[in-house]
């Protein structure tokens, strides 16, 4: 269980930091936000991949395990489409747009975070 909240925590952090350098304005910031980016992917990649491994093990075919892989579909999806409508030489010129953006998808990964943590995380420790 520390595991997976160690890295609900270190997902968090990635967050905070990207919304920090937005404050920053993206000519003082591109190459940290680009570092950023690639951090957050591979922190919610690895987690996903680990997270689904022991819901698998530990809930195989309960609707709580299909309730949670449905969702981070859903947010996988959304996270994607946030990228697609984003490149990289959009944002400069709709830096607030964008910011805005990336402030609402964050807030739909800390409900995911919460959610998993109140519902997913007793059934962990159980196991």
């Amino acid at each position: 269980m520390a595991k997976f909240q160690n890295d609900h925590d270190a997902i968090r952090a990635a967050m905070q930091r990207y919304a920090a350098l937005l404050a920053g304005g993206h000519e003082a910031v591109a190459a940290e936000m680009l570092r950023e980016r690639v951090l957050f992917s591979h922190l919610l990649h690895r987690h996903r991949a680990d997270e689904d491994m022991e819901t698998g093990r530990t809930l195989p075919g309960a609707p709580l395990a299909a309730a949670l892989a449905a969702d981070m579909q859903a947010l996988l999806a959304e996270y994607s489409a946030h990228v697609r409508a984003w490149p990289p030489a959009r944002i400069p010129g709709e830096w607030d747009s964008y910011a805005k953006a990336v402030l609402k998808l964050q807030q739909r990964m800390r409900m995911r975070l919460a959610w998993e943590e109140r519902e997913l995380f007793p059934f962990l420790s159980a196991a």
